[in-house]
């Protein structure tokens, strides 16, 4: 049971992060550009939560960095072409 504790808090935030990008993705489904904005400040909160995480556990390498940014920009393009699409 303390394995699932100690996992738990540290997961938390990034679903806190999520759970608050969807929602303000849903609310402001009028504005693209806000939306836009609210995946961006998720990207960026999914890439410091990462970075925190590794660096907690002292498992932080160049490659984490880059995969962290990676799917960070994977998810921008990928919305952002949804949302702007002609």
């Amino acid at each position: 049971m303390r394995d699932i504790t100690h996992h738990l808090r540290h997961y938390l935030p990034l679903i806190g992060i999520l759970v608050a990008a969807t929602i303000g993705f849903a609310v402001f489904s009028w504005d693209r550009v806000f939306q836009f904005a609210v995946i961006v400040a998720a990207s960026l909160g999914y890439i410091v939560w990462g970075l925190i995480h590794h660096h907690i556990h002292k498992d932080l390498h160049l490659s984490v960095v880059v995969e962290y940014f990676a799917i960070a920009i994977l998810g921008i393009v990928i919305i952002f072409s949804l949302l702007f699409r002609a």
